[in-house]
């Protein structure tokens, strides 16, 4: 990288000045705004102090993370970040203020961004004997993708099965809106709605598709052990989940005809925390 300028900075001699937006590395993380080049790189950006310390707490290996000098030289949060990058191997490169808005995705740039690499999830670290995995076929909101994943994680579940098809969990705004828990919370993707219920057969779940039309939630068994398919926020789930699950659905008052997606699953997996606390408290019970 000829035009890179190695330099000690702010007391760190890892650091790297660029003035150039074509710089190559510059280019790098620019290109990760798509997912093609997710894909081909293995690899996505996060943006802001929050989401760089938690994947650097959360042991999520970081190829670079880009700064401005004043960022750098005004602001104790970045340089609390930067020490707990010092025992990586992760490049730090200053920015000039162009190079840093060519990177950014988001309209207010934040003063610190990475290139982080994905994690790779095996079968064993999404499926647990008794646990619950949510199932996303083709959602197409990132934002609700992320939230999805993120309410997912904070009711119990063990991981989630992603179709293919729909927003990447990967990208920035599902990344944002996720609150760092792609980081942490098992992911598998699926080409196709056959796969993830070859996948959830093999695994011995109970399926559930949210549907209109179904077993209300709280009459339904989602303590444990299931799997709830969440669909396309315009079309539903495919026609195959619905062929071969339990139907399940979220009661409704007044004229509305249907929720949010995020919404309606949120309430199906906080009454299956509520199951899985109520059970807890009966066998507790019975065993005094």
């Amino acid at each position: 990288m000829a035009n890179l300028l190695r330099m000690q900075h702010a007391g760190r001699n890892n650091c790297i000045e660029i003035h150039s937006k074509d710089n190559k590395t510059v280019k790098l993380a620019a290109s990760l705004a798509e997912k093609k080049h997710r894909d081909a790189l293995g690899a996505y950006l996060i943006e802001g102090p929050n989401l760089v310390r938690e994947a650097l707490q959360q042991g999520v290996r970081i190829q670079f993370i880009f700064t401005g000098a004043g960022a750098l030289n005004q602001q104790q949060e970045i340089q609390d970040i930067l020490s707990l990058a010092e025992d990586s191997d992760s490049a730090v490169c200053v920015l000039s203020e162009d190079c840093f808005a060519k990177i950014a995705t988001s309209q207010t740039p934040q003063p610190i961004m990475a290139v982080a690499e994905k994690r790779t999830w095996q079968m064993r670290d999404v499926f647990s004997p008794g646990g619950n995995v949510l199932v996303l076929d083709r959602i197409q909101d990132p934002g609700n993708l992320g939230t999805l994943l993120r309410t997912a994680e904070a009711t119990g579940f063990a991981g989630a099965l992603i179709v293919k098809g729909g927003a990447d969990p990967y990208g920035p705004k599902a990344v944002r809106a996720g609150a760092g828990c792609v980081f942490r919370f098992p992911l598998l993707l699926c080409e196709s709605p056959a796969e993830a219920l070859d996948i959830l057969a093999k695994q011995r779940k109970q399926v559930w598709t949210a549907d209109m039309e179904g077993t209300p939630c709280y009459d339904a068994e989602l303590a444990q052990n299931v799997a709830i398919v969440i669909g396309n926020e315009g079309n539903g789930a495919d026609a195959l989940f619905k062929e071969n699950s339990g139907r399940v659905t979220v009661p409704m008052a007044g004229q509305t005809e249907s929720l949010n997606a995020g919404i309606a699953a949120a309430i199906l997996m906080y009454e299956s925390l509520r199951q899985r606390a109520a059970r807890s408290v009966r066998e507790n019970t019975a065993t005094l």
